[in-house]
């Protein structure tokens, strides 16, 4: 028998053991014992325990490639995960690319990832936007002036001193507000994932759960703990605007009372 075969096999009579389980639990005294010495009489069967019973629940979702920004990309990750019970991790594909991996129960883990996908699209998206305002705001034209431009605007020679100076200092000047305009937006992005995070653990807040973690270590046996960059001295404006662009993202449930796919992000 395949390996394929085998998890077709072990997969079907779960699903036995877990259907005889539900019905034990129902109100009739006589269908409720007769479903559980059903359930025990399979799991002595096929030397099935409880634990693998409940382990047999835990499903992984995983997204796309992680993108190169895993500091920013891993803070959504984290709050997604938790607000949908989910366990995040960084794992590889079968291609060797990283990419991000929610475990859980039910329909939870594909909903963890579908949030973080268009989550994480909109931020992308903001974020461009507000850097290239800042870049805008910040850059002079002058400062692109070439050599001969510049001597021509002077009235001056192109190898004349204030002409040179006037290119060192429009260069130290360029660099300086490209570098204000990415701490600008560094701190756009925490304050735009601070009330965003605040959404979604409000949309969705489930408690998490001990079979996930027990899921994971039995399946990747060594875990390690990624840790996040703390930013400091954050650039107030760039904080204020993230709030304010963040706090315009909102989430609802499907219509018609359907779950699962159903739920979306309001654009």
């Amino acid at each position: 028998m395949t390996t394929e075969n085998l998890a077709a096999d072990s997969d079907r009579i779960l699903g036995k053991i877990k259907k005889c389980l539900a019905l034990a639990s129902s109100n009739v005294p006589g269908e409720a014992a007769a479903a559980m010495r059903q359930a025990k009489k399979l799991m002595d069967k096929y030397g099935i325990t409880e634990a693998q019973v409940k382990l047999s629940e835990v499903i992984a979702v995983r997204t796309g490639k992680a993108p190169p920004a895993k500091d920013r990309a891993s803070n959504l990750v984290i709050t997604v995960a938790q607000a949908f019970a989910c366990k995040p991790l960084i794992v590889r594909n079968d291609e060797g690319d990283p990419v991000f991996e929610f475990i859980g129960k039910g329909h939870y883990p594909e909903l963890a990832a579908y949030t973080f996908d268009v989550l994480w699209r909109r931020l992308e998206v903001e974020r461009c936007a507000f850097h290239e305002q800042m870049l805008v705001n910040l850059l002079d034209p002058e400062w692109d002036l070439g050599r001969d431009a510049l001597a021509a605007r002077m009235g001056r020679d192109g190898c004349d001193g204030e002409v040179q100076y006037r290119l060192r200092r429009a260069k130290s000047l360029k660099q300086q507000a490209k570098e204000d305009a990415r701490k600008a937006t560094t701190a756009f992005c925490v304050g735009w994932l601070r009330v965003v995070g605040e959404t979604v653990r409000s949309f969705a807040g489930h408690e998490p759960d001990q079979d996930i973690e027990d899921w994971a270590l039995q399946k990747y046996s060594k875990l390690k703990t990624r840790t996040t960059r703390q930013h400091r001295d954050l650039d107030a404006d760039g904080v204020r605007a993230g709030l304010d662009s963040g706090s315009r993202v909102s989430l609802h449930h499907g219509v018609q009372g359907r779950s699962g796919a159903g739920q979306r992000l309001l654009e």
